[in-house]
């Protein structure tokens, strides 16, 4: 800093002022500031940085599934906002094991993280609650969890479940199975949900043998699938609540030499680049996944930025994208 400040005839004050834009410095001054730490290669450190700041500029994102598309357009979007305002993005995937969940808020608070943007994997997080005590803004994404404090951002998932099962009613079927994913997930449940009501609505019955849960993997979708159509009587539609099990569902349906949708028709909660080129391409109900962490990722800079303010959730529609699988 001092090699800086001496090339750019500035005191060493001024250096830190315009790196932390932590005060008013004329523009000719920062440009030349600029133009010494081009030359000079100067990499400001961040942890020494974060001592004066008071921040890290480093926000953390907890997810599930890194290989889920779903979760990786999200990530595109929080990362675009965050990088546009001078933020990093710490990655850490958790696989649905709350052990992990818990050791990565761990190694998040104590990187000092200015803020998480999490998608839950247990409904009762107790290691949250250490983050909300050192008053780290939290913005729970695509899940959330009963007496949970902090904004919300996802989608209308009861909503786009209805919207997929009737469409499933309206065209003729009556006889409809789900596979609905783990119950214990907020997501899981909402659609679960949905999927009820649009039966009870149109009188149609509710069978609980054809009700299958399972974890959120591919290999879980293949397995779900052949339980459900390996059945003495089985559906002839099925309402699939994620799209890691509905890539799953087609390979088993494969494996059992049954064909969609002429035994039995789908559509799937989550679009996808294979849901279109599947055969037969996938009827889904799509999630708009890159506003969803654009919006998520500016709720927690807000939260930063705007102290004690109220930050409230964020609730998106679905959409119904119909194709050629029912």
């Amino acid at each position: 800093m001092a090699d800086v400040a001496g090339r750019a005839g500035v005191s060493k004050a001024t250096v830190s002022h315009v790196i932390n834009e932590t005060r008013f410095v004329e523009e000719a001054t920062k440009e030349r500031v600029r133009e010494a730490i081009r030359a000079l290669g100067y990499r400001p450190n961040t942890a020494a940085r974060s001592l004066t700041t008071q921040r890290t500029r480093i926000i953390g994102l907890i997810v599930s599934d890194v290989t889920n598309t779903f979760f990786a357009e999200i990530m595109r979007g929080i990362e675009d906002v965050l990088v546009a305002n001078n933020y990093s993005l710490m990655l850490c995937n958790t696989n649905e094991v709350l052990e992990r969940e818990e050791y990565y808020i761990d190694i998040l608070l104590r990187q000092g993280v200015d803020g998480i943007i999490a998608a839950a994997t247990s409904q009762d997080w107790d290691a949250l609650n250490e983050a909300a005590k050192l008053q780290i803004p939290i913005v729970m994404l695509d899940r959330t969890f009963d007496n949970a404090d902090s904004p919300y951002v996802g989608v209308n998932n009861s909503h786009g479940a209805y919207l997929g099962t009737r469409h499933l009613i309206g065209k003729g079927y009556r006889d409809i199975g789900i596979l609905s994913g783990f119950q214990r997930l907020s997501t899981m449940r909402e659609r679960q949900a949905g999927f009820e009501q649009a039966l009870a609505e149109a009188n149609l019955p509710l069978r609980q043998d054809w009700c299958i849960d399972s974890p959120l993997t591919i290999e879980d979708g293949v397995r779900a699938m052949q339980q459900l159509m390996s059945q003495g009587e089985r559906p002839r539609a099925v309402f699939i609540s994620n799209n890691l099990l509905s890539l799953g569902a087609l390979m088993g349906l494969r494996e059992l030499k049954l064909a969609c949708p002429d035994d039995v028709a789908i559509v799937s909660f989550d679009d996808h680049p294979w849901a279109q080129v599947s055969d037969p391409p996938l009827t889904v109900v799509r999630q708009p996944t890159y506003a969803i962490g654009e919006t998520a990722a500016r709720k927690v800079l807000k939260a930063l930025n705007d102290g004690d303010a109220i930050i409230p959730s964020a609730l998106f529609s679905c959409q119904l994208v119909v194709r050629q699988s029912c």
